[in-house]
């Protein structure tokens, strides 16, 4: 049984799947973006607007409401894939290293 892997933006930067500064977009919305940013602990946020957030916050802001499933899903890159499939390849790549 394999361990369960936490969604971490941090370590999709670090794997290169966002670079910082690389803007993120709503899924049915790409007017509602935020910036991938870093803090000066070292980890990666979302930058809206003047606010700092979590994914998880920025999809409720977003959505308006909880997220009905992973926060992850309803934001995507510029090329159109979301944070959740790319965490997903993510986790794909490391169980198969």
């Amino acid at each position: 049984m394999s361990k369960k892997k936490k969604f971490d933006l941090t370590a999709l930067v670090h794997h290169d799947y966002l670079k910082d500064g690389e803007s993120i977009h709503f899924v049915s919305d790409p007017s509602k973006t935020g910036k991938v940013t870093k803090q000066p602990n070292g980890e990666y946020k979302l930058k809206v607007g003047a606010e700092t957030m979590t994914v998880h916050q920025a999809a409720q802001l977003f959505l308006g409401q909880e997220a009905p499933d992973h926060a992850s899903r309803w934001l995507r890159n510029a090329g159109g894939r979301t944070l959740y499939q790319m965490w997903q390849q993510d986790i794909g790549e490391e169980v198969a290293a």
